[in-house]
């Protein structure tokens, strides 16, 4: 019963931030700048929320000089949250 249980977390935690498709946002017409800070921005929300496999990344001179990144990056740690704390 334990075994299955923790299979099931398991599960949850990998589901519960889905990795973002570059290729798929640039080709749906997103500046590069953005899909970069869109994919930061995910990985630190999913981090943030507390999931195990993300890192916080943000790149702190593209964050305060770069405004297509930092849109970007806050579009993508909100969805993130919202992605994993909807899991739970």
């Amino acid at each position: 019963m334990k075994w299955i249980l923790c299979v099931m977390l398991g599960l949850v935690l990998l589901v519960g931030c889905q990795s973002t498709n570059r290729k798929g946002l640039l080709a749906a017409g997103y500046a590069p700048e953005y899909v970069d800070g869109y994919v930061d921005g995910y990985s630190a929300g999913c981090n943030t929320i507390g999931h195990p496999f993300y890192r916080f990344n943000r790149d702190i001179a593209r964050y305060e000089e770069d405004r297509q990144y930092k849109r970007g990056w806050e579009d993508g740690y909100t969805i993130a949250r919202c992605d994993y704390a909807a899991v739970w």
